[in-house]
């Protein structure tokens, strides 16, 4: 769903292209399960064999979405050769994809927040993946003094900075660009420098 731009074929998929669409043109709670299957060009029917709700439905796109920006984001830290720059690779690229998406980060970050039960636990599971991946990536780089639960909470923590800056700023930009290497490069100093007190 990360990078498709026009309806798919398969009807699953199709569903899940209209309701990314409309969750965030229209808002989720404005969204009805008929909205979604009119412009997806299928059946109520069709609908409710491959989902049991339209809370199932969004927290299946939150987790195939956030599936796909995890893939990006480790292949651009595995592109990445200099170690020291592999968590600004990884971070550059995530804000990308939200600012360049912005339906995507709307999902992520906006509508899918307080929906249900189980899109929040959705929602806490991607957040504690994507901290693995910067505690995996920042691992090695740092002293055997600091523990690996120092790591993980401060991973943790700066994924949640990360988040509330694309939050903040996704759709305010002073000149109207987006400028990722800035944002990305300062984040990362954020970043390197929690990482860096751990080690003091």
């Amino acid at each position: 769903m990360l990078f498709v731009t026009e309806m798919p074929k398969e009807a699953r998929d199709k569903i899940l292209y209209a309701s990314l669409v409309l969750f965030t043109n229209e808002s989720y709670k404005n969204t009805s399960v008929l909205d979604i299957v009119e412009m997806a060009h299928v059946s109520k029917t069709t609908f409710y064999q491959h989902f049991s709700s339209k809370e199932e439905l969004i927290e299946t796109l939150f987790k195939e979405v956030f599936f796909e920006i995890i893939e990006e984001v480790n292949l651009a830290i595995n592109k990445e050769n200099r170690t020291a720059y592999k968590a600004y690779a990884g971070i550059r690229r995530y804000i990308e994809i939200c600012f360049t998406d912005v339906k995507v980060a709307n999902l992520m970050l906006v509508e899918s927040v307080g929906v249900s039960q189980g899109v929040e636990k959705a929602r806490s599971e991607a957040h504690r993946q994507f901290a693995q991946l910067m505690f995996q990536t920042v691992q090695g780089l740092l002293p055997a003094t600091v523990s690996k639960t120092e790591i993980r909470i401060v991973s943790q923590a700066m994924i949640g900075a990360i988040n509330e800056v694309v939050v903040q700023n996704y759709n305010e930009t002073e000149d109207g660009l987006v400028h990722f290497d800035e944002l990305a490069r300062l984040l990362n100093r954020i970043v390197v420098a929690a990482f860096v007190n751990l080690s003091n």
